[in-house]
């Protein structure tokens, strides 16, 4: 199994729109700084290619790292920097039917907003695993809004895995035993550098502490970068952690 990171960025990505704040207006194209919203690409060992979150950036990002028609899309959760970058594939679609994985809650949003975009959409529940190729992907509750999932990753043949934790502030206990032990886990890093009192769907600056310590992986990779965020040093809170350095 292959991982490669498709984008790094928060909902609107770096640089926001207008360049409404001062990383946005210095950064620069390929830069480190830039980033695309936050998706992956998964290729399997028998080279099946698996797309994490269907971003309004997926246009740039199939350019970008040349990519083909993919096998499926796993869609995290209804917010439109998840799922609505399906309205830009609606004319490829059409001629080269998509398959999309997501929640009932996900659905929904699918059937009453962007319906007219022609996929093959397959609900899967919490803590369900279903697999494609050799790889077992489980859905994983995740406290963020609604009905939200993150996805737990294991390689059927080497026994590797890894979890994608998507938009948070909090997970299950279910959930965080089920990814002990993981090579790596993927999270959310919205508000790394703030407090954003009127927004308790994301992790606090102050939380970050608590929530990565109860996180037992050998490595944890932090996403969902905002341009409040500037790459300066990977040392947080007295703990190396990795953050996403390169532009994307």
């Amino acid at each position: 199994m292959n991982l490669t990171f498709l984008g790094s960025g928060c909902w609107q990505g770096i640089p926001a729109p207008f360049q409404d704040d001062k990383i946005s207006k210095e950064v620069k194209w390929g830069s480190k700084d830039f980033r695309f919203r936050t998706s992956l690409l998964i290729t399997t060992q028998k080279g099946s290619k698996i797309l994490v979150e269907a971003t309004p950036d997926i246009r740039l990002q199939s350019w970008k790292f040349n990519l083909s028609k993919p096998d499926a899309i796993l869609v995290s959760h209804w917010h439109w920097d998840h799922l609505f970058g399906l309205l830009d594939i609606a004319w490829f679609s059409e001629k080269n039917k998509v398959t999309v994985y997501g929640n009932s809650t996900t659905k929904k949003w699918y059937d009453s907003r962007i319906a007219h975009v022609p996929v093959n959409f397959i609900t899967f529940e919490s803590y369900r695993s279903f697999e494609i190729d050799n790889l077992k992907i489980t859905p994983l509750k995740v406290n963020h809004v609604d009905e939200t999932d993150g996805f737990l990753f294991e390689d059927k043949d080497s026994g590797k895995k890894f979890a994608y934790l998507s938009d948070l502030y909090e997970i299950p206990l279910e959930t965080e035993g089920l990814i002990k032990g993981t090579e790596a886990v993927i999270t959310d890093a919205t508000y790394l550098e703030s407090d954003i009192s009127d927004d308790s769907t994301h992790l606090q600056k102050n939380q970050f502490n608590q929530f990565l310590k109860k996180i037992i992986s050998k490595e944890i990779i932090l996403t969902g970068m905002t341009p409040v965020f500037k790459t300066l040093s990977l040392n947080v809170f007295g703990i190396v952690w990795r953050i996403i350095p390169a532009a994307f």
